[in-house]
């Protein structure tokens, strides 16, 4: 990115439901792509964003990412999203920071070395730095901390995938999520019966869910509440990240280092 050129940041979020506070906030939004996954932009001065909604699980977000890869290549990849908690500090509409990210089977770790100015802006705004580790679906989470040996962890099924792929393309990247579940929460449903092939809630499904199964109608309703939350607290501090003002930013995401271990 030369001086004089705008910021390139590529957002990626896996439902509507974790960016629709964020149009509110940047109404100069534009949707630029329907399908295979929806795609918008906006400009905020210095910085051209653009956000991919692309449906949750890794394969996912695999696709989506190596697809709008193949067409440039961003200075900034920031995923946004919810996450379950795995440790009983972390509470319904927590904002976490990966600094730590791996699968839940795998033994590769990646770390991120992240800037003084980036750490300085992480805690005046009460955003905490947690391990994440990622599964294919998810887990009981009482069970799962234990994978995170006592840290402050999260659980989501993206970030490690993303991790890998930006530590390939020597892409800045950061991870912010929001804790829609904490670990004394069950969902009380499966996800997979309400998503489709491409990690997409469907309302179909979530009401054939409902009429097989009549108690998940209170499940749904307290995890839309959570989430209406945790998505707020999420897109404010996306939003107050993107505020940054862009010779700043980009200062900020040439230094940001991510190492796999």
């Amino acid at each position: 990115m030369r001086d004089c050129d705008p910021m390139k940041i590529l957002i990626l979020t896996a439902l509507p439901q974790e960016y629709s506070p964020l149009k509110k906030l940047f109404p100069s939004w534009r949707l630029l792509r329907k399908r295979p996954s929806r795609k918008f932009a906006f400009e905020l001065p210095g910085k051209e964003i653009v956000l991919i909604e692309c449906g949750m699980g890794a394969k996912s977000v695999q696709e989506a990412l190596e697809t709008e890869l193949a067409g440039f290549t961003p200075d900034l990849l920031i995923f946004s999203g919810f996450a379950g908690g795995l440790h009983p500090d972390l509470q319904t509409g927590d904002v976490c920071f990966t600094v730590s990210a791996r699968g839940i089977f795998s033994e590769e770790v990646f770390q991120f070395r992240v800037p003084n100015a980036l750490s300085d802006f992480l805690a005046q705004n009460y955003i905490r730095p947690v391990l994440t580790l990622s599964a294919q679906t998810p887990g009981d989470k009482q069970a799962l901390s234990a994978l995170a040996s006592g840290q402050m962890a999260v659980l989501d099924m993206e970030t490690a995938t993303v991790a890998e792929i930006a530590w390939h393309n020597k892409i800045p990247f950061i991870c912010l999520r929001a804790i829609s579940d904490p670990i004394g929460h069950d969902l009380g449903f499966n996800l997979s019966d309400i998503a489709d092939e491409s990690g997409r809630i469907r309302l179909t499904r979530v009401l054939f869910t409902v009429i097989r199964k009549p108690p998940t109608l209170r499940a749904f309703y307290l995890s839309w509440r959570s989430s209406r939350r945790a998505a707020r607290n999420l897109c404010g501090s996306v939003a107050a990240f993107l505020r940054i003002p862009a010779p700043l930013l980009g200062k900020i995401a040439g230094e940001i280092k991510i190492e796999r271990q």
